[in-house]
């Protein structure tokens, strides 16, 4: 793959920041207590969508967790939003509940969100406006993988992946009769009221789960006007200096109400354990945009969303070492979008996950997993907004990741993976049937005590997916038609080839841990909803084309100890993002890529009261698609309190969100122009664990 001087010199710069931080952060003598940094012990979890039992540090793909209090310190009303504020990490922003994740620039389709390790088989990929069926106000903790996960989990991870852990089934035997949780929650801008429980009863033999979780969230409360200025000016002049009438400090039909629960049983032996989990998700929200207004215009448009899920899950240890474990979920999901009282579209999609490793011990000089995994997803969508055609989509895929450990300062990874895909539908005679395939091989050199270099390269193909081949008709949520390729008369688009290397340095000292991520991914054939010159029904038409692409970029973050005393200390962190997209066809931009991002933090600890400040700046992203507009800069404020006790096990916090009250408005969102994040707001939380 061609390293060009660009991407050599945001590699050197990348290093360059974060090893100067050696140079002006004063020389402190303190050690760390025996109150570690949750951060640093969160590195030491093990990542269970890793192929085997690692720690972050261990594995050669960039993966983080975010857990414990600071997974409960940062619940949003989706995952997207909860997770925002991660490195490499952003949001779609379409709402407080429909806001997916979006990783190094890449959404929709290529990012993929797990439950457990298996998908969450539901309709929001499709479209922006479509809320993720999987909710983190449960979660013991969630994984991001940063960069193609295709190896492990399919083709729909190209650009990353994010795996919600529950612990609905349990896979260890329960140390006391009984063990429970319950959170409430309450946020100002949003008017967010939450709740949040979970009771475990059982034996070390036998475990019965059961939880529940609520939340409703008001009309979003911005800090201007609705419009971006730029729009506002736009269409000023269309109206020959006429000025509208232009909402401002609130954003019309943004309200929802989410709940949900689960029960669960796990029997659990000595050589293993095998468990069952049914669950439910509901949410009802309004879409942005599609709001009552004057006479004659549009009725609002709400989403009542309803998914049943099935899920098994078990282990079991055979007596040389090696280990069967099995995962299988099954879900039927109900997305219906109202137009005032009248039913507009529905979707009914109900799919089938499952897959069956075998992690085997030392064979010869390697440790490794060999695996299967199935997947079947039948689609149906009815109504106005009904732009993708029922569909089948099964997908047959085996996988294999391997590990040998050269010396104790070297270890290598390698991983490869084949899957069938097939698509079919009635509205075409011919569907879509291939072949993927992927490999990757990656490096962790220990240098010395306190760094470590990995080194990680992957070579992927991605399957267009049924919206991408056969859609054909008005997507009104985003205002515009779209047109795969099969429906434009152009036959079948060719799998993505992806070549992507990852180099990242990290250094844990006594006083300063640091860590820096460089990447390139080049793709070919990559799919791209370009827009054209013709209009329809008064709507801009969309097709799906193919192009070359490049997504680069850097991760950097310093976590730097300057005080120290017998009560408590006091460290700041630092970090920073970027990515740069291009369509190397063309040399435009890629659309939707987040601006570059940095920010710093002080954080202090006395006994079991802990505070904090943020200052986060996200610079103007002026590098835009050919239908986009700029974004401006904005930086974001942020503090927050919490104090712990012990006994009873109590987390109490306060946080404050955009103190300046700034117009945020992230690129990486469709509705960018017309929705700016929440202003000013306070958060308050409560945790108690029993």
């Amino acid at each position: 793959m061609h390293i060009s001087k660009h991407h050599l010199r945001l590699l050197t710069a990348s290093i360059t920041a974060v090893s100067t931080l050696f140079v002006f952060v004063p020389c402190a003598t303190a050690q760390k207590t025996d109150q570690e940094y949750e951060e640093h012990a969160i590195d030491e979890i093990v990542v269970q969508g890793a192929a085997l039992d690692r720690t972050v540090e261990q594995l050669a793909q960039p993966t983080a967790i975010v857990g414990g209090d600071t997974l409960a310190k940062k619940q949003a009303a989706s995952l997207g939003e909860t997770i925002s504020h991660e490195l490499g990490v952003s949001s779609s922003y379409f709402g407080p509940v429909a806001s997916r994740p979006v990783i190094r620039g890449q959404f929709g389709e290529r990012v993929r969100v797990l439950s457990n390790g298996l998908d969450s088989l539901d309709a929001s990929a499709l479209s922006e406006d479509h809320a993720v069926s999987v909710d983190s106000a449960l979660a013991e903790r969630v994984e991001i993988v940063r960069g193609p996960a295709t190896l492990l989990y399919g083709s729909g991870a190209a650009g990353g992946l994010v795996n919600v852990i529950d612990g609905r089934i349990r896979d260890t035997a329960m140390q006391s009769p009984m063990d429970g949780m319950l959170a409430l929650g309450a946020d100002t801008a949003t008017d967010m009221q939450s709740l949040a429980t979970q009771l475990n009863i059982g034996t070390d033999r036998v475990t019965t789960h059961f939880d529940y979780y609520r939340r409703t969230t008001d009309d979003v409360e911005i800090p201007g006007f609705v419009e971006s200025s730029q729009l506002r000016a736009m269409e000023l002049a269309e109206n020959g200096g006429i000025q509208l009438d232009e909402a401002a400090g609130t954003v019309e039909n943004t309200d929802s109400e989410t709940n949900g629960g689960a029960m669960a049983i796990t029997l659990t032996g000595d050589a293993g354990f095998i468990g069952f989990s049914l669950s439910e998700h509901n949410s009802n929200y309004g879409v942005p945009g599609h709001a009552d207004e004057d006479a004659g215009a549009e009725e609002s448009v709400r989403i009542n969303l309803e998914q049943s899920r099935f899920d098994v899950k078990g282990e079991y240890e055979f007596p040389q070492g090696s280990e069967l474990r099995f995962r299988l979920a099954r879900n039927d999901y109900l997305h219906t979008e109202f137009e005032g009282d009248a039913i507009g579209t529905i979707f009914d999609t109900g799919g089938l996950d499952a897959r069956i490793e075998w992690r085997h011990g030392q064979l010869g000089p390697v440790e490794g997993t060999l695996g299967l995994q199935t997947k079947k997803i039948d689609f149906d969508a009815i109504g106005d907004e009904a732009f993708v055609p029922q569909s089948t989509t099964k997908q047959t895929s085996l996988f294999v990741f391997e590990e040998w450990p050269i010396s104790d300062r070297l270890v290598m990874q390698g991983s490869g993976r084949i899957e069938r895909q097939s698509i079919s539908t009635p509205v075409f005679p011919v569907g879509y049937s291939d072949n993927a395939l992927g490999g990757s091989v990656g490096v962790v050199w220990l240098l010395n005590g306190q760094s470590s270099i990995a080194i990680n390269y992957a070579l992927t193909e991605r399957h267009p997916n049924s919206t991408e081949l056969f859609a054909d008709g008005a997507h009104v949520a985003v205002d515009r038609i779209e047109r795969g390729s099969v429906a434009l008369g152009s036959g079948f688009l060719d799998r993505e080839l992806s070549s992507n290397i990852d180099i990242a340095l990290r250094s844990d000292s006594e006083r300063i841990e640091w860590e820096v991520a460089f990447f390139i991914n080049d793709i070919d054939d990559y799919i791209l909803l370009s827009p054209t010159a013709a209009i329809e029904d008064d709507l801009q038409v969309f097709e799906y084309r193919q192009t070359s692409a490049r997504l680069a970029g850097f991760e950097a973050e310093a976590r730097i100890e300057l005080l120290e005393t017998a009560n408590g200390h006091l460290h700041t962190r630092l970090f920073s993002d970027y990515v740069r997209g291009e369509n190397r066809s063309t040399n435009e931009s890629l659309p939707r890529i987040p601006p570059l991002r940095y920010g710093a933090g002080l954080h202090y600890t006395m006994d079991r009261l802990e505070a904090g400040v943020e200052l986060r700046t996200h610079q103007k992203q002026h590098r835009v698609a050919s239908n986009e507009l700029s974004t401006d800069a904005y930086t974001l404020l942020s503090a927050e309190v919490s104090y712990v006790w012990s006994d009873p096990d109590i987390l109490v916090f306060l946080r404050a969100k955009n103190l300046g009250d700034e117009d945020a408005r992230q690129h990486t969102s469709p509705l960018k122009e017309s929705f700016p994040l929440p202003g000013r707001s306070l958060q308050l939380g409560f945790r108690y664990d029993f």
